[in-house]
């Protein structure tokens, strides 16, 4: 359980959200935070990583025991996977990149990261020429590669991050060390910060669709920090409870929950009785999201050429993206519209099975604790070993004896360079599979992924909800019988709320 220290902390976090939730946007404070290394800095200039640890090696050696840097972190309650194994972006597919990080981890076009080439590295803390192993400690030499400012300096230039270099420590994406950079030091990352990273930096796009953008989600034009729901602690960040697509966790005993700040009952209007019997079993982000963008559908085995729209093109209400003439993509359909809805459970300690390794729903109806939440379904046609197991793969072993994934083909990564370059599956994934150091049979056929993954969204939340109609209507956004509701009560759902009967069963 989380001490005294940690609870504080909650509670400080959800007054002040209480507050901010109410406020207009925060003025700048009479007195802002100033680096007072600054001096030192205009002095001696600044040298990454190692010009902070004669002030910060505790923050350094924290910061190398997170999920940020080893892409990973120990799990529980996911489906397929032993409890306490190490899980992340670091040994499993991603769904929008189509591969695995050590596949990918460099992948570039002529040198510099595009959304085609989508190098995973870019990304990392530290400027390392392959992804860590999770759980292995960290050498001084890696440790001092993490790029502090990435995430604490208010300005700076994303292009050379996104440059490859090369120099005695190898082939790496390079960092931003400017005296500017260095003198924009901030002690709480800005959500500018954040969103290098986690909206931006990947796609150069908003990839999950819901932008935390103040014309786009109450709580950034409100003013609050991402770090205010995502509590930190020694630089470990929550991610929530709520099951996730996003496997690791550093804090997993720890809910960032609308309920935090706007209690069990949030409505308080002539109707806010009816609504809030609605929280036990739809979650807040079902009414409070009403639009998603980005793929849901993509085709590996089928590469096209990238001359006219660019891949993620269709997202451009967000944000250009150039096409790269004679560059090849997956054939993908891109959708921007109401979300999907499905039952998810919280990953707490209670609910075995709570999330899948592969994105899958893993909750019903009938689920202890499930809510319909918002997702962005994706259906994927992958590539895959035509005679190779997936308990074939290091680290894999232990499917051999699940009874539902002994016969799973072996999933094969390509790297997203040689894909892109050259239009040929099979030439990428050599690439990839010899950049993980991982045999294969020479052999790939491309499949459908059995059942549809998602891609979990919580920001782009608005402050009115959908109108009752949006999911109580015969072509509501609900599809209430794919959610396990009976034909009755499927008519019951769908009628008009005015002179409706409420029936319990139908909750």
């Amino acid at each position: 359980m989380p001490g005294i220290k940690h609870r504080v902390l909650v509670g400080l976090g959800a007054l002040f959200m209480a507050f901010c939730a109410c406020a207009q946007p925060p003025t700048p404070l009479l007195h802002p935070w100033i680096h007072p290394g600054n001096a030192l800095i205009r002095a001696n200039g600044y040298h990454g990583a190692q010009s902070c640890l004669p002030c910060h090696a505790q923050a350094l050696n924290e910061i190398t025991h997170t999920v940020h840097w080893d892409l990973a972190s120990p799990v529980r309650n996911v489906q397929g996977l032993p409890n306490g194994s190490w899980w992340g972006m670091t040994n499993r597919e991603c769904a929008l990149a189509g591969c695995m990080a050590a596949a990918n981890w460099l992948a570039a076009t002529h040198g510099t990261f595009t959304p085609q080439s989508q190098g995973c590295g870019v990304c990392h803390i530290g400027s390392l020429s392959a992804p860590p192993v999770p759980g292995k400690p960290v050498t001084p030499a890696q440790a001092r590669t993490v790029d502090c400012l990435v995430c604490h300096a208010k300005h700076y230039d994303w292009s050379k991050r996104e440059t490859l270099v090369t120099d005695a420590a190898g082939e790496h994406w390079g960092e931003d060390t400017s005296l500017e950079s260095a003198l924009s030091i901030t002690r709480v990352p800005t959500n500018g910060a954040c969103l290098r990273c986690h909206e931006h930096a990947f796609s150069y796009d908003y990839k999950r669709g819901t932008p935390f953008t103040a014309a786009n989600d109450v709580h950034a034009r409100a003013g609050l920090r991402c770090v205010t729901c995502h509590l930190t602690e020694h630089h470990k960040i929550a991610k929530g409870q709520d099951e996730s697509d996003m496997v690791a966790n550093d804090l997993p005993e720890v809910a960032v929950s609308c309920v935090g700040c706007h209690g069990p009952d949030p409505h308080t209007r002539a109707n806010g009785a009816i609504l809030n019997a609605h929280t036990a079993r739809i979650a807040c982000q079902s009414c409070h999201i009403r639009q998603v963008g980005g793929i849901v559908y993509e085709n590996w085995g089928r590469p096209v050429r990238d001359d006219v729209h660019g891949r993620y093109s269709a997202l451009s209400k967000y944000d250009p993206i150039a096409a790269i003439a004679g560059e090849f993509v997956p054939t993908v359909r891109i959708v921007k519209g109401p979300p999907s809805y499905m039952w998810r459970t919280p990953n707490t300690a209670g609910h075995p099975d709570a999330q899948s390794w592969m994105a899958f729903a893993t909750s019903h109806r009938g689920t202890p604790g499930a809510q319909i939440f918002p997702v962005r379904a994706l259906t994927q046609i992958l590539l895959f070993d035509r005679t190779m197991k997936m308990w074939q793969a290091p680290g894999m072993g232990f499917l051999k004896d699940n009874p539902r994934m002994a016969d799973f083909p072996m999933l094969l990564a390509p790297n997203r360079a040689v894909y892109n370059q050259t239009g040929s599956v099979k030439r990428a994934i050599e690439a990839g599979m010899k950049a993980m150091g991982v045999s294969w049979s020479g052999s790939w056929m491309a499949m459908r992924v059995p059942g549809t993954s998602y891609i979990s969204v919580n920001h782009g939340i608005r402050t009115r909800g959908l109108a009752c109609a949006a999911c109580h209507s015969p072509h509501g956004l609900m599809d209430f019988k794919a959610l396990g509701y009976a034909p009755r009560e499927v008519h019951e759902l769908e009628r008009p709320v005015a002179g409706r009967a409420e029936n319990p069963a139908a909750r």
